[in-house]
């Protein structure tokens, strides 16, 4: 991965931005933290994120409608949504519309990392 990659993390809890962005920092990944879906969406540097990470159950929009989203704009970026509650409808959404992983929380940092080495290569 390219020191110029910011791997965006969208999670409504902040311990949990605060634990991914604590993780990627220490394996040398450069973070960019949202709040929100809507968030992501309003900040106008797409181009610059190099992978998002989502969660899936969020107040507003959530990480699926994000993805219906992006894809409705166009955005390029790969996707890997996260979610403590999953189930198999939401995961076969989630992959059939093209995320490249589908994980469980509390998140097993390895698979994380593996995921978005994945993503940006």
């Amino acid at each position: 991965m390219s020191s110029s990659s910011v791997i965006a993390i969208v999670d409504d809890d902040a311990g949990v931005r605060g634990s991914l962005d604590s993780l990627m920092r220490s394996v040398g990944m450069t973070t960019r933290a949202f709040s929100s879906a809507e968030d992501l969406l309003d900040c106008g540097d797409q181009a610059g994120l190099a992978c998002i990470v989502t969660d899936l159950h969020m107040p507003g929009m959530n990480g699926l409608e994000l993805q219906a989203e992006m894809l409705r704009r166009g955005w390029p970026n790969p996707l890997i949504l996260m979610t403590a509650f999953p189930t198999e409808a939401a995961r076969d959404q989630a992959l059939a519309g093209g995320a490249l992983a589908f994980l469980t929380k509390p998140i097993d940092p390895d698979c994380l990392l593996d995921a978005i080495e994945a993503a940006v290569h």
